[in-house]
């Protein structure tokens, strides 16, 4: 059994690698340092386009994006209860308190990656969404 779980946390692992690497879209790399903004262009509301500007649905579950990730909790069940300033630590310092049964394998720099305003923006839509 812990063979199995260790193949699997390799293997998601990888997936979160790959997830990450074409997160961005359109395949442009971001200088290092920069940080990645949805903006507000009026197409889709913040929250929602940081979720997927990030990647975030393809390793989490959140039924109000549609999401069905299988590598990291599911954020309808992990958040529940749970205020901005626990959403806010586990986005930005993911280590601070790691799942059960997940490992430490969420990246680190979401931080650095996602402009302050779009991190309100996503914070407050898991906020407003996980557990709905």
């Amino acid at each position: 059994m812990r063979i199995a779980a260790a193949a699997l946390a390799v293997v998601g692992a990888a997936l979160v690698i790959a997830a990450l690497a074409t997160a961005g879209g359109g395949g442009k790399e971001q200088p290092a340092g920069r940080v990645q903004s949805a903006g507000t262009t009026g197409e889709a509301p913040p929250g929602p386009a940081v979720w997927a500007e990030q990647g975030c649905g393809s390793c989490h579950t959140l039924r109000a994006a549609n999401a069905q990730g299988m590598l990291a909790p599911d954020l309808d069940l992990a958040l529940e209860g749970r205020g901005k300033a626990f959403i806010r630590t586990s986005i930005v310092a993911p280590s601070a308190e790691v799942a059960p049964n997940y490992g430490d394998m969420m990246p680190d720099d979401f931080a650095r990656r996602i402009a302050p305003d779009d991190l309100d923006a996503l914070v407050d839509y898991l906020a407003e969404n996980a557990g709905v």
